[in-house]
């Protein structure tokens, strides 16, 4: 019994792990221009929220989309996330990390922090984001 409970909690680690390299990766990606990973990353019918957990938008390619338009219009200045947490039930993994990004936008500076809040399913043995919330934090 106690050598099944040592694997399943270092199976557990093992799965947070990759969910945390997939989840920085995908942030990595939209920085760097990368769609494919993102295409990748996004279940098909993902859907994405807003502060107060309005829809903004729905379908990996409008979800897509959006991070290249933002990447299109913006100068990244600094990016960093901290605060990791991960949580895995079976097929589900919940994942939130805190977010600090600098940009600069039609001659403007900007520097907005927030949390972002995502849920990932595995099918096939793929995780993909299924639904994310962007949680900026009130401007100070």
């Amino acid at each position: 019994m106690w050598g099944e409970l040592v694997m399943d909690k270092a199976s557990e680690l093992d799965t947070s792990v990759e969910i945390c390299r997939l989840v920085s990766g995908s942030n990595q990606a939209w920085l760097n221009g990368n769609a494919d990973f993102l295409r990748d990353f996004f279940h098909e019918n993902v859907i994405f929220k807003g502060p107060k957990f309005q829809t903004l938008g729905s379908g990996r390619e409008a979800c897509v989309k959006s991070y290249e338009d933002f990447i299109r219009a913006a100068k990244i200045v600094s990016f960093k996330e901290s605060d990791v947490r991960v949580d895995v039930i079976e097929d589900t993994a919940i994942v939130s990390f805190a977010w600090d990004i600098a940009y600069e936008m039609n001659g403007q500076k900007f520097r907005e922090t927030g949390h972002d809040l995502f849920v990932l399913s595995q099918a096939n043995g793929r995780w993909q984001a299924v639904w994310r919330a962007m949680l900026p934090n009130p401007a100070e």
